[in-house]
């Protein structure tokens, strides 16, 4: 079969032409036996070393929200997905515009559609006048957008079939317009097959992700201003940015210089930072279902995380609310080592349950299969 996937861009500040998530994908399909194409809007798309029959690039910018106009490259669009013969069109999350125009175009050409959502990010994060803004900029897509673009779906994927975050509101759309929800979560792209041994890890809290205040890496600095002094804070995100410049300026004025590090992905081995850290910590304002969490069970490494998006329902670590919560909750995995081990088992078994290479691979299939059988 003949698959086109529709990769979004990385943030700004990455370096790739595909999403993490896409090119996990494409290999997956590629190992089912598809013939598989991308395409992306970012030039760097071409370079990827990804077991494809074709890479496109179309320019497209903007994001849909009343800030960010979309901007797409219909023609060059449609003659991609021409070109590929898809017989399947995979669109790889929302709110982009080369996404979203795909969902168009797709339905268009009588394609049908499966797109995989990562949730949709459509309320404020905290209650600053800049997350209000935001929200308020994405309610035509709310209301307007969104609903129709998700009738134009022969199928969805869900990273969470029961959590009501708000994340996952587009979920619940797909099931009040009857279009069929596939279980899809992610599996973890960084891990080590054996864990490490507790008594051999560094008393060592690791933060993996880019730089910004959604990330909330200014929370995980003040927390180890109230942990004990030989414990240890590594960063693994691109130093760019302003955000970043923050994170270091706090560093300074804490006087935690000799307690923090900051490294950026192509500058370590990651799995081996989470399979040698005590405790993987996620302060984010808002996730669906967040990668390192999920990369952290796979190594047996607890986690400290806020309970957002579908993280409640991982095994494998803590939630906690206020910072003091967090605090607490970080001691006790590096202070008990009965606790710790007990979240570390958990966390190795719900990954081998839920969240293996092979158990990802046959929910996409399913989700592949079902959108060519129903096309008419």
């Amino acid at each position: 079969m003949k698959v086109m996937v529709i990769s979004r861009s990385w943030p700004s500040n990455e370096r790739s032409g595909v999403s993490l998530a896409a090119a996990t994908h494409v290999k997956m399909l590629a190992e089912l036996g598809h013939e598989v194409s991308i395409i992306g809007a970012n030039p760097e798309v071409l370079n990827e070393s990804l077991p494809v029959e074709y890479q496109y690039w179309v320019s497209a910018k903007g994001s849909g929200a009343l800030y960010s106009r979309a901007k797409v490259d219909q023609e060059g669009l449609k003659n991609a997905i021409l070109k590929s013969a898809a017989q399947v069109v995979l669109i790889e999350a929302w709110q982009t515009a080369l996404t979203d125009a795909a969902i168009e175009t797709a339905f268009q050409l009588k394609i049908p559609v499966l797109m995989i959502s990562h949730g949709i990010a459509l309320q404020p994060h905290d209650n600053t006048l800049t997350q209000w803004f935001r929200s308020v900029c994405w309610i035509p897509y709310r209301y307007f957008t969104l609903t129709k673009l998700i009738k134009k779906l022969n199928a969805i994927t869900a990273l969470d079939e029961a959590s009501d975050s708000p994340r996952f509101i587009d979920r619940e759309l797909a099931k009040e317009a009857g279009i069929k929800v596939f279980p899809l979560k992610n599996s973890p792209v960084h891990w080590v097959e054996y864990p490490v041994s507790r008594e051999d890890r560094k008393l060592q809290v690791l933060v993996v992700g880019y730089f910004t205040p959604v990330k909330n890496q200014l929370d995980a600095i003040q927390a180890l201003s109230h942990l004990p002094e030989q414990v240890t804070l590594r960063f693994i995100g691109s130093r760019s940015g302003a955000y970043f410049e923050s994170c270091k300026k706090l560093v300074g004025q804490l006087d935690l210089e000799n307690r923090v590090s900051f490294l950026q992905d192509d500058e370590c081995n990651i799995a081996q930072e989470i399979a040698n850290s005590m405790v993987v910590y996620s302060p984010s304002l808002t996730e669906a279902l967040p990668m390192v969490l999920i990369e952290a069970m796979a190594c047996g490494t607890p986690f400290v995380a806020t309970p957002v998006g579908s993280v409640p329902g991982l095994k494998g670590g803590m939630t906690a609310s206020g910072d003091g919560q967090q605090v607490h909750t970080l001691r006790e995995f590096l202070e008990n080592n009965e606790i710790w081990k007990v979240y570390s088992e958990k966390g190795r078994a719900q990954y081998q349950a839920e969240f293996s290479k092979e158990h990802i691979r046959e929910q996409l299939a399913s989700a592949v299969n079902y959108c060519v059988k129903t096309t008419p």
